[in-house]
């Protein structure tokens, strides 16, 4: 294994840490919101809508988004210093159902605010 390897495995290692740390925080719903409606409005904005979003609703969307941030950039690091290539279409189908899952509840989350 190159050097390059053991360097973008560390890195990749660090950014799965970093996520499986603010899922453990999500899942507990503590910690700060990531996510973007949440991040684009002022403070003001969020003070006031506050009574009306559901905190627990964003929280279980970050804990879903996280747990499979924090599956494929573990995936990515498992690659990265395994001598055994794995394949990688479980990290793909991860990436692909993150991603709709997220598209999917942000629009759930904007259709309903608007009905409010």
């Amino acid at each position: 294994m190159d050097i390059t390897g053991i360097v973008m495995g560390c890195i990749i290692s660090v950014i799965a840490a970093v996520c499986g740390l603010y899922f453990s925080f999500t899942v507990r719903c503590k910690g700060p919101i990531l996510s973007n409606p949440w991040i684009w409005m002022g403070k003001e904005e969020r003070e006031r809508e506050l009574a009306k979003v559901d905190i627990k609703a964003e929280y279980r969307q970050l804990t879903i988004v996280f747990a499979g941030l924090t599956l494929v950039f573990g995936y990515l690091a498992v690659f990265c210093f395994s001598s055994f290539q794995l394949p990688l279409y479980p990290l793909w189908i991860i990436i692909v159902l993150v991603i709709i899952y997220a598209i999917g509840s942000s629009i759930k989350f904007v259709v309903k605010n608007r009905k409010n």
